[in-house]
Order: C-alpha cells, then sequence, then structure tokens
C-alpha cells in the first residue's frame, strides 16, 4: 500500500481546523502532518513539512493564502482553497488549483476534493498553479514576508523605507529593522506599487515617502538624504523618473 499523502491544515479558525482534520481522518490516503493558523506559520510549515498537499484557507492573519503561495519556493505542494467568500479567488483558481470548498461544505464535498487531489498526485499541478498566481497576482504587494531569526513575520509596506541589492538577496531597511530576503531587486520591483516605491540606483528602491531632500552631487547624480538620516546615491539614469515622481519640476 502507498504511503498516505501529507496533509498541512491552514485556516485561522481552531473549529475549521478541527472539521478539516476530522474529515481526513476518515480517508487513509491522507495523514495530517501538522496545521497553521495564519500566514507566515503555514510558509514555515510549508518549508518544514514538504506537505503533497495544502488545505488553505485565504483571509488569514499575516499574509493571505496568495502571498503565501507567493512565498513558497517551487516544487508547490497541491492546494485544495478552503473559503468563505472571496469569489474571485474561486473563479481564477477553479482551473489550476486541485479544488475549491467554499465554506460551509460537507463530507461529501469534502471527499470530492480529495478523490481530485489523489487522481492529480504528481501531474505538475503545483507548476501550473505557480504561473496562474503569478498572472493573477497584479495587485502590489501590501505585506513582504522576512525570516527573523527562526520565525517568520510580515512586515507592512507602508514601513519600509528601501530595499538595496545584496548579491542574490535584497536588504529590507524598514522602521522595525534590517531584514534580507531571497529575491532580486527587478523582481521585487515588478511587484512593488509604483506610486510608492522608485528604483534610483542600479541597486537601489527607496519609498517616495522616506525621502527628506535631494542634494546634488557629482557628474549629474545626486543624494538622497532619508527621514532616518541615512543617504542613498541617486543616479543620473534614474534621476529624471525619480524627480517627476517625487513631484519636482527638472
Amino acid at each position: 500500500m502507498a504511503e498516505p499523502l501529507r496533509v498541512l491544515v491552514v485556516d485561522d479558525e481552531a473549529p475549521a481546523r478541527s472539521k478539516i482534520r476530522r474529515l481526513l481522518a476518515a480517508d487513509p490516503r491522507y495523514s495530517v502532518v501538522g496545521e497553521a493558523a495564519d500566514g507566515p506559520a503555514a510558509v514555515a510549515q510549508v518549508q518544514t513539512l514538504h506537505p503533497d498537499l495544502l488545505i488553505l484557507d485565504i483571509q488569514m492573519p499575516g499574509l493571505t493564502g496568495f502571498e503565501v503561495l507567493a512565498a513558497l519556493e517551487p516544487p508547490l505542494p497541491q492546494v485544495v482553497f478552503s473559503t468563505a467568500f472571496d469569489r474571485f479567488a474561486l473563479d481564477a483558481f477553479e482551473a489550476s488549483a486541485v479544488d475549491y470548498l467554499l465554506k460551509p461544505y460537507d463530507s461529501a464535498r469534502f471527499a470530492k476534493a480529495l478523490d481530485r487531489a489523489h487522481a492529480l498526485h504528481g501531474a505538475g499541478k503545483g507548476g501550473e498553479l505557480k504561473a496562474l498566481l503569478a498572472r493573477v497576482a497584479k495587485a502590489p504587494l501590501e505585506r513582504l514576508l522576512v525570516k527573523d531569526d527562526d520565525r517568520w513575520i510580515p512586515v507592512h509596506m507602508r514601513v519600509i523605507r528601501r530595499f538595496s541589492a545584496d548579491g542574490k538577496q535584497v536588504t529590507v531597511h524598514s522602521e522595525n529593522g534590517v531584514h534580507s530576503v531571497r529575491t532580486s531587486l527587478i523582481e521585487l520591483e515588478r511587484r512593488l506599487d509604483s506610486r510608492r516605491f522608485v528604483r534610483v540606483h542600479r541597486g537601489e528602491i527607496v519609498a517616495l515617502d522616506a525621502v527628506a531632500h535631494l542634494e546634488p552631487w557629482d557628474h549629474g547624480d545626486g543624494l538622497l538624504v532619508l527621514k532616518d538620516g541615512s543617504k542613498v546615491v541617486l543616479s543620473r539614469t534614474y534621476r529624471a523618473a525619480f524627480v517627476e515622481r517625487w513631484g519636482l519640476e527638472d
């Protein structure tokens, strides 16, 4: 007999998690390996437990279900969404997620989702889901997940002052401290709100609201002094775009 598929249950409501565990216990094809009550905990659990299947809520503290998936590195586990609303998510993911469960659902509907997950296991649905997520997640990031010692925490964009390229990572400078994320500045820039953040140098992106003043510098470059006292070079390559977005006339 094949090993049961490993399941991680993610929902911010304890009764919902208990119900899912009870329904899973009736199916020997699956084994619950853990549960999480919020987005950051879900990311940490996936990275530690490597489940085959996520039963994933959408609206949760810390990170939404979408943001959890965006924070994960491929290969992704299969995903069954479990949600009480967010119709756009149901429509968007119906084609590529294994299934979705609209709360409240009964045992028969849950069993149907498990049957689909078992039939599709190993069929490459995670890659399709990741591609769909990239198309659907057009809205700018509201929070960024960063690692703090042995835990993951969300940092809201409104407290971030700038991003600096650091090899294969990006250093995040915020009111809450300095953190690193494993991504490129180019990839991160694609997900930022262009009304709030602007590239000022090949290796720097700043929050417009974090800039205190601009000083002239050498060879057409400028020097941005941020409200926290830090300084960032404004390259002449990006000067015109910056001053336009900042509201100056160059």
